[in-house]
């Protein structure tokens, strides 16, 4: 894989990431469910784009659902005009930002437990090469394992199952996923968590221009 674009895989495979990680976590709280199914239910849908968009991907429904209704109600204010373009632009990233620290919550201890370590010498070990490579071949470079492991055990788990077509020629949904709790590992390891939290989304990561 030599080129980086932003076509993403058919929906039917996000879905299935989505459904499959749903089941593993389902912690949705009563009062995010009341307030997805209240709050500008007609700007649902354009928040979840707005989502995708910015992250490459759609993380599962009870990382995104808690901020939902808030992107709902900038989006609401940028096409009533009470936003401009800039200012929606602005604080819809800084929302969506929260989602992705969110997403990276459990990649972001200073160490890797040595438990960790010892998992992945040992789990899916058919799969850790092919999920290793599939981590370089989208990034463009080889990482430290310090701030890949959690994104190739993840990978790894992912491919046992057997639920994603991951084609050698283009990036999936799943990829953007991968390269954005790399990319935030990297800076938190780096640069500490203050920057790793108000790293820029991945559309707006240099990574990808």
């Amino acid at each position: 894989m030599t080129t980086r674009n932003w076509s993403t895989s058919p929906n039917n495979q996000t879905n299935c990431l989505q459904e499959r990680e749903e089941k593993i976590s389902p912690n949705i709280q009563w009062d995010d469910l009341v307030a997805a199914a209240t709050v500008l239910p007609e700007f649902a849908q354009d928040g979840k784009d707005e989502i995708e968009y910015y992250l490459g991907y759609l993380p599962a429904q009870q990382v995104t659902m808690p901020f939902e209704p808030f992107l709902r109600a900038l989006i609401q204010q940028f096409r009533s005009g009470t936003l401009s373009l800039d200012e929606y632009n602005r604080l819809s990233e800084d929302h969506i930002k929260l989602i992705r620290n969110e997403e990276c919550k459990y990649n972001s201890v200073d160490d890797y437990d040595a438990t960790l370590y010892y998992q992945y010498e040992r789990d899916y070990l058919p799969y850790g090469p092919i999920a290793r490579q599939r981590i370089v071949d989208i990034l463009g470079y080889e990482p430290n394992l310090t701030t890949s492991l959690f994104a190739e055990m993840y990978l790894r788990k992912i491919m046992s199952m057997d639920i994603v077509v991951m084609p050698t020629d283009e990036m999936i949904s799943l990829d953007f996923k991968l390269i954005g709790l790399v990319r935030y590992r990297q800076a938190l390891k780096t640069q500490g968590k203050d920057a790793a939290d108000n790293w820029p989304v991945l559309r707006n990561d240099r990574f990808c221009d």
